[in-house]
């Protein structure tokens, strides 16, 4: 992500992580482990975890494209 103005991707995360939370998505696949991450809530989960609640959700009903936000 790039910015000009400060924190504005931290603002931009906790919105999308809300959202999703409305749309019942449990994950935002991070890919990779950060402090920076982990200081925003992110947590690592076993891979055979991870995959488990991958298959579970993809059988779910999606969210009606085009995706609006909800305010």
């Amino acid at each position: 992500m790039f910015t000009t103005v400060s924190d504005a991707s931290k603002v931009a995360l906790v919105s999308l992580a809300r959202q999703l939370e409305r749309w019942a998505m449990p994950l935002i696949d991070c890919q990779m482990s950060t402090s920076h991450l982990a200081s925003l809530g992110a947590r690592d989960i076993p891979r055979a975890d991870f995959v488990g609640e991958v298959r579970y959700l993809v059988q779910q009903t999606a969210v009606a494209a085009p995706w609006r936000f909800d305010r």
